[in-house]
């Protein structure tokens, strides 16, 4: 049953997490209206294989930081400054309206599933995402970090992560206009979640004070 369970809410983690519009979902969405669904789809399935290695390495870092706590709060407050610089230097870039090229326009590799795995390894929130929700997973008791619990978890955060983006990938034609409002202030969006979380991190460094 202990099987199960991690296998379902790594699924759920990763299929919900990955839900919201992103580096990954929106490369998904274009790689499958140039290309066609079944690029979209083979875009997916090299999206995982780096995401392997993301999230053991995430939940190995989790597990040693809950064990000393002391590190997580020097992490945190610096991750609040990280935060605040982040999100001015997106919002002036916004208001400016100065858009740099991405990675995704540089760099758009034939094979499909070699672009996947090429966007999966430079996408940024990896790590941390896997890290913090696998942290407050870990924190609740819902799952355990030991084997095979934690690969099992990745499992499950594996198919769910390639479920979303075959969705998107599937269904691309009718999802791009109903993204053009985010395409069009990702900039301003992207600030305000990072503002969000150093206010967050502020209010939680005052909590434990």
């Amino acid at each position: 049953m202990l099987y199960l369970s991690h296998f379902v809410v790594g699924f759920i983690m990763a299929f919900l997490g990955l839900t919201a519009p992103g580096l990954l979902t929106l490369t998904a969405l274009k790689t499958a209206v140039e290309r066609g669904p079944k690029e979209g789809i083979k875009f997916a399935a090299g999206v995982i294989f780096p995401v392997i290695v993301q999230a053991h390495l995430a939940i190995l870092g989790a597990e040693y930081l809950l064990e000393h706590p002391e590190i997580l709060m020097k992490f945190s407050k610096a991750a609040v400054v990280l935060f605040l610089i982040l999100s001015f230097l997106i919002y002036k870039q916004a208001r400016k309206k100065r858009y740099q090229e991405t990675a995704v326009g540089k760099f758009n590799i034939r094979n499909s599933f070699l672009y996947g795995v090429f966007i999966s390894l430079i996408n940024p929130m990896a790590i941390p995402f896997y890290f913090t929700y696998s942290s407050l997973l870990r924190y609740y008791g819902i799952i355990q970090f030991e084997q095979p619990y934690v690969s099992i978890f990745v499992a499950g955060a594996l198919l769910g992560a390639f479920s979303i983006l075959s969705i998107y990938s599937i269904y691309a034609r009718r999802l791009i206009g109903k993204f053009a409002f985010l395409n069009r202030n990702f900039n301003y969006i992207v600030s305000f979640i990072f503002l969000f979380l150093a206010v967050a991190g502020i209010v939680g460094n005052i909590v434990k004070s």
